[in-house]
This record gives structure tokens, C-alpha cells and sequence, in this order.
């Protein structure tokens, strides 16, 4: 019975021996393949565990941090809200930094500008520092000669200029404290020198236009009601004396705006078209002065003959194909739900 028992402990030590080295060789097995497999990234980030980059392209770098779970810019010091989607998206930019060619062959470094590099770009992932240097374009100016980790590599142009996010990217785009959505919106009214042009949502699918009793043109009433109400930031003004300057055209505004919502709420700004730099400037009621798209001031200053339905637009109607039609109903239909 000792015997048997000698025996079944002898086996057992054996089969547990021939585990820890069936383990050991899988794992060596999978190290080598990882090690031999064909790395396609500069660098692999955890995008969760990030929490600042830094951006050298231009004069001055662009330092933003995650504080608080909120991301900011540090650097340069300022004071506006940043856009949150669009600073994290640029830490996915430093996860598409894909290698297009791993270069070995050294004899041409001094070709690749890397002496002197062109931009810097430095992501943290907690402690853990990633660093890329920016030379030169390749020769056929399709790609970026790049140096990580001592090692030099070509990466597509695209990847490197998604990296060059500016300020004006990466601030807050809306110019009231909460963004407002169309379809909350009852309401616009545009104060113009000498006459109001005001479009009033009747429902979801009709819009008035007071003074004008003719057969409203729908598309065109629908499409200055979005204007109107969506106005975003398209850029920021920055010089002292470019604020002063404008705050003097400000005195006597182009057109007051202001979107009436569902609340019985309502947001007021102020737009004026700079024609010496061919500019159109908003002013809500913060004081900020921003850039916007000039669709907003054709918008505020129409004449509200321009609504009126004319027999161009029934011909227009008729002459289009009807499945066009169909996609632009679904289309409206389709902004009026967001």
C-alpha cells in the first residue's frame, strides 16, 4: 500500500512538472510572437489614463492638462472654457500615430531635419512620458520623417497635422453658457437699424414670417431659424487693439438677434461685419467678442421679401427629381429632431 501510494505522489509531482513547463513554454511562445509581430503604432496609449500633452508647432506651445476629470489649457494662461471633446480627441490623434516605413538605414539623417526639429509633440499617460520629434516631409511630401525612442521612422502627413490642434480649435465653440438646440427654439427675432425680420416656429414642420402674407418659402424661413439659433464660434479675438477697435464698431451693431425657447427663456446677441478684414463678429451678452460664419449675418439682414414663395421656386419644385425631394424632406425632418 506504501508502495501505491509512493507511486501516485511520484505521478502527481511528475504531471504538476510537466504543467509548470507546458506553462512556461506557452508563455515564451507568446512573448516571441508579440516580440516578432509587425508593429504598426509608434506607440500604444491607454487613452482612459491620460492626463496632459504638449504641443510645439509654432511660437508658443500649447500645454493642456486634465484636471479634475475637466481638461484645460495651461499654457498658454488664459481664461475661456475649452471644448472637451475636441482636446480628448486629440489624445486619439497620438493613438493613429501609425508607422508608414521604420527606417534602418542612416546614411541620409541629416536629410530628415531631425537636428533641428520642425514640431514636438509629448503625450503623459500617468508618469509615463511619450515623446515625438518632427522633421522633415519626405521627398514626396506625403509623409513626416519622425524620431520616438531614439529610433527614426516615416509617419503619414495626415496623422503628425491632426496633431497641430490651435487655441481657436480647442476652445469652446458655443457662445452662451449652455448650448441650444433647435428644436427648443420658438423663435427668432432680428433687430435690424430700420425694420425687425422675426420667423416664428408655428410647429415642427411650418414657420411664419410676420409682415409677410404671401406662401412662405419653408426651406429658406427653416434654414435662417437654424442660423440664427445655432451661432457658434468659428475663431477668437485675441489683440487688445483689435477688441477696442471692434468694441467701437459694437456701439451701433449691425443687428440685434435673439432666440426665444419653449422656457419662456431667451439669449440675445449683437453681430457687426468688420468690411476692412471681411470679418462678421458676435457679441452675446458675456461681453466676449467672437468670430462667426457669415451665414449668420445674411441671415439676420434679410428683407422679408426673401421669404416669399415665387413661381422660380414652384418650377424649381417641379423640374427637381422627386426622389431628391424625398431625401431633403427626410433631411429637414431629420434636423428638426436634434
Amino acid at each position: 500500500m506504501n508502495k501505491n501510494v509512493t507511486k501516485i505522489i511520484i505521478l502527481l509531482v511528475v504531471l504538476a512538472t510537466i504543467s509548470i513547463i507546458a506553462l512556461f513554454t506557452t508563455k515564451q511562445k507568446r512573448k516571441k510572437l508579440e516580440a516578432n509581430k509587425p508593429r504598426t503604432q509608434l506607440f500604444e496609449l491607454n487613452e482612459t489614463n491620460v492626463t496632459k500633452y504638449e504641443l510645439k508647432y509654432d511660437e508658443e506651445p500649447i500645454i493642456v492638462e486634465k484636471i479634475d476629470e475637466t481638461w484645460k489649457v495651461i499654457a498658454p494662461s488664459n481664461d475661456y472654457k475649452i471644448d472637451q471633446l475636441e482636446a480628448f480627441a486629440n489624445v486619439k490623434n497620438f493613438n493613429t500615430l501609425n508607422i508608414d516605413m521604420t527606417i534602418t538605414n542612416l546614411s541620409e539623417l541629416e536629410s530628415f531635419g531631425l537636428d533641428n526639429p520642425t514640431s514636438e509633440f509629448t503625450v503623459w499617460e500617468g508618469d509615463k512620458e511619450y515623446k515625438i520629434f518632427v522633421g522633415n516631409k519626405t521627398p514626396d511630401e506625403e509623409r513626416y520623417y519622425v524620431k520616438y525612442n531614439d529610433e527614426y521612422f516615416s509617419v503619414d502627413l495626415i496623422y503628425i497635422e491632426a496633431l497641430k490642434k490651435n487655441i481657436d480649435m480647442l476652445r469652446d465653440k458655443q457662445i452662451f453658457n449652455r448650448p441650444i438646440y433647435v428644436d427648443s427654439v420658438i423663435k427668432t427675432e432680428s433687430n435690424i437699424r430700420d425694420y425687425t425680420n422675426t420667423i416664428i416656429k408655428e410647429n415642427r414642420t411650418n414657420w411664419i414670417v410676420e409682415g409677410v402674407e404671401e406662401e412662405i418659402n419653408l426651406e429658406k424661413a427653416y434654414r435662417d431659424f437654424e442660423a440664427l439659433s445655432l451661432v457658434k464660434a468659428t475663431g477668437f479675438v485675441y489683440d487688445e487693439n483689435t477688441i477696442k477697435y471692434i468694441n467701437r464698431l459694437f456701439k451701433i451693431p449691425d443687428a440685434t438677434v435673439t432666440i426665444y425657447m419653449e422656457d419662456n427663456t431667451k439669449k440675445t446677441y449683437e453681430i457687426v461685419y468688420d468690411n476692412n478684414d471681411n470679418k462678421l463678429y458676435v457679441k452675446p451678452e458675456s461681453g466676449i467678442i467672437y468670430e462667426a460664419d457669415y451665414n449668420i449675418y445674411s441671415a439676420a439682414m434679410r428683407d422679408r421679401s426673401y421669404y416669399i414663395k415665387t413661381a422660380d421656386d414652384d418650377k424649381k419644385t417641379t423640374d427637381e427629381d422627386p426622389y431628391t425631394d424625398m431625401h431633403e424632406d427626410l433631411r429637414l425632418d431629420e434636423n428638426l429632431q436634434q
